[in-house]
């Protein structure tokens, strides 16, 4: 467990610094410009957001002001709840969104040069049960 601790550490650090240097602006905002993106149609709540990239609400809303002042993001009130906003990305919004996919793109190419497809293939699957079985625990 002591290396996949420093690998999520490292992995953050590095892509946060990457993303910072490319695009300026921190992996975790990407993120969330990202859940927005690709929603589609209907936009996700703050709550959904925080969920899929396992932040706090607040975290989330936080991120969504420094878009909004930005001018990456429109927020309008919601037509389906008064308690949650419509979160549209702006053109500006989009663009930085696709920039961000770019550098994304070749952060996860580095991992693929020094990885058989094998053992990429093996990282991934047990990645995807280890966070199954923590979301799990984390719900009791």
């Amino acid at each position: 467990m002591r290396y996949l601790h420093r690998a999520a550490l490292l992995s953050e650090r590095a892509g946060d610094r990457r993303f910072q240097q490319r695009i300026g602006i921190g992996r975790t905002l990407f993120l969330v410009l990202r859940s927005i993106a690709d929603a589609g149609e209907v936009p996700p709540s703050q709550q959904e957001i925080a969920d899929l990239l396992s932040l706090t609400k607040g975290a989330v809303s936080r991120h969504i002001e420094t878009a909004r002042q930005r001018g990456w993001l429109a927020v309008s009130a919601s037509s389906t709840s008064r308690r949650e906003h419509a979160l549209t990305l702006t053109p500006a919004g989009r663009s930085l969104v696709q920039e961000g996919l770019a550098v994304q793109r070749e952060y996860e190419r580095l991992g693929g040069e020094h990885m058989t497809d094998a053992a990429m293939s093996t990282t991934i699957e047990t990645l995807k049960t280890l966070c199954e079985l923590l979301e799990t625990e984390e719900r009791r």
